[in-house]
């Protein structure tokens, strides 16, 4: 089961990165977008990022900031 380390929210909170911990200790992060559709209304899974295996939580975030452009153009404090 993986813990939820960090959620970052684009500034129209449509857009997330989620940064997390799995049980062999590694980090990585998922993209989601946020769907509006009435039979949704729920975050979804947006692009292949699955293979980031990072050996910390600041690593799997810089890997995020460097590959989700979105993140990458966010100000730290945003």
């Amino acid at each position: 089961m993986r813990s939820v380390v960090k959620e970052m929210l684009s500034v129209d909170k449509k857009r997330m990165v989620r940064v997390f911990r799995r049980e062999d200790s590694t980090f990585g992060f998922e993209s989601l977008r946020f769907s509006d559709d009435p039979l949704e209304m729920s975050w979804i899974p947006h692009g292949k990022f699955s293979e980031c295996f990072a050996p910390s939580a600041e690593i799997a975030e810089r890997e995020a900031r460097d590959r989700v452009d979105w993140l990458r153009e966010r100000s730290d404090d945003g």
